[in-house]
């Protein structure tokens, strides 16, 4: 049986896209002038590919559960996993392989721990690299983004997920190197690629490790 579009979104462009999305719905983006018998067959074709990243989003949902804040929950911070321990603490705090929570917090104040930690992590890690690249940003803002870690605006405004903080140490600074080189480069061509590993010759370890957990931003 063949695997039909969940919707069909027309828009000012040029080729039919195929977008699987994270609940393994089949998702058709079309020119205007596509007819629905050009973009069946498009689909059809493509039934091989669709099949493969609906496999991919399965075993990623199985992979990355929600965060339950309890007792025993696993949550991960900096790369590393720690266990939520319940106590009568005044703030969320780390200690070893723990995650101390005040009793009675929610996923509101989990994610706003997260967004202070961020606020104070990422700022650094911009002044460092900005200053060694020699690159000015206009501003820094913090984003609850799901879909994209980090952007540059054409004002070189800077913003950042606080979900970075999910991620390893070198894959946060990835993001930061990524997204000051657009201070000078605003495309992804070759020269924009150079300039990043310049600046961060193990950029692809990151780039992986960004590809295989993306869905740890939907978890929290």
């Amino acid at each position: 049986m063949m695997i039909e579009p969940k919707s069909i979104i027309k828009t000012r462009r040029r080729t039919i896209a195929l977008v699987v999305n994270s609940n393994g719905e089949l998702i058709v983006r079309a020119p205007y002038y596509a007819t629905r018998s050009i973009i069946m067959e498009f689909v059809e074709h493509k039934q091989d590919w669709i099949t493969k990243q609906q496999k991919r989003i399965e075993t990623e949902n199985a992979e990355f559960v929600p965060v339950v804040i309890a007792q025993g929950g696993i949550i991960q911070y900096g790369g590393s996993m720690y266990t939520i321990d319940i106590e009568n603490v005044e703030k969320i705090t780390l200690f070893g392989n723990y995650i101390l929570m005040p009793k009675n917090t929610d996923a509101t104040q989990l994610r706003q721990w997260f967004l202070e930690e961020a606020a104070r992590t990422l700022k650094h890690r911009v002044d460092f690299y900005a200053e060694r690249m020699q690159v000015e940003y206009k501003k820094l803002r913090l984003s609850n983004a799901k879909t994209r870690w980090g952007s540059c605006s054409y004002y070189n405004g800077l913003s950042f997920s606080w979900r970075l903080m999910m991620c390893p140490p070198e894959v946060l600074d990835y993001v930061v190197v990524h997204e000051l080189c657009h201070i000078k480069n605003k495309s992804h061509n070759k020269g924009f690629w150079q300039q990043v590993e310049l600046n961060f010759p193990t950029y692809r370890n990151s780039e992986q490790w960004l590809k295989k957990n993306r869905k740890i931003m939907e978890i929290l």
